[in-house]
């Protein structure tokens, strides 16, 4: 299994990284996680198309995370090809291509609605994968999603989040854990307020799950300051278009 981080900020970053957006290569599938704006140029920066994505995983209904369907059904319309993406019921897509002036190109999404559960649960299961998914703590409904493949390896995306018990659940035993870094220690009454964790935080959430490596994402303006890890957990450091080979870190 490989990652490949498309973008790795959030709503107010640095416009330079990117909205947060995840490319996994399991087996000979790969699936997209999130899809904010500028998604669709991110994937052919790194050397893809619509025509490479066998599923889009969506974690939850803000902009940052949704708007750049729009774009990749655009393109998969141009190219015949049909795009399953699951998320939460309340992602309504419908509204939002109306809202766009593009309902037409709803026709390109196969639309795969998820009733979010604080229990961990199965969304699918394949010769190559299996995916779960589990409610995290955000201000609107979120998935976090953790993906096992066959060889073993397996990661865990918490979307934005609270720090939750939901995630260290979800996430025991994985290889690695992509956890939200929205602020930074000191900061955490106004990231909770608005459903987010810190860098601390999210280290704090991997040393409960038991996760090998971290790979803090969705930094806001300030830089992310990573303090007290320790040697329990690795800190992997996102970097555009970069696959990071998650078989190799076992």
């Amino acid at each position: 299994m490989k990652v490949i981080p498309l973008g790795t900020g959030g709503w107010v970053s640095n416009p330079l990284l990117g909205n947060v957006s995840l490319l996994v290569e399991v087996g000979n599938s790969r699936i997209l996680i999130d899809a904010g704006e500028g998604a669709y140029r991110a994937l052919r920066m790194c050397g893809f198309d619509v025509n490479d994505l066998d599923l889009v995983l969506i974690t939850h209904r803000h902009g940052d995370h949704v708007m750049g369907l729009s774009t990749l059904a655009l393109f998969a319309r141009s190219k015949g090809v049909m795009l399953k993406v699951y998320g939460p019921r309340d992602v309504d897509l419908q509204r939002l291509f109306d809202a766009l002036g593009i309902p037409q190109y709803l026709s390109a999404i196969e639309f795969h609605p998820i009733d979010p559960s604080p229990e961990p649960l199965t969304v699918l299961i394949t010769h190559d994968y299996r995916i779960t998914a589990v409610l995290a703590d955000h201000t609107v409904q979120t998935l976090a999603y953790r993906i096992d493949a066959t060889d073993g390896s397996c990661i865990t995306y918490s979307s934005d989040t609270r720090p939750t018990k939901n995630i260290v659940n979800l996430a025991k035993g994985c290889t690695l854990l992509i956890h939200e870094a929205s602020g930074n220690p000191g900061t955490e009454e106004a990231s909770h307020l608005h459903g987010h964790s810190t860098t601390s935080e999210s280290i704090q959430i991997a040393r409960e799950a038991g996760v090998k490596y971290l790979m803090p994402i969705h930094y806001y303006v300030e830089p992310p300051i990573l303090s007290n890890v320790g040697n329990d957990v690795g800190i992997i450091i996102p970097l555009p278009c970069t696959p990071l080979d998650v078989q190799k870190l076992k």
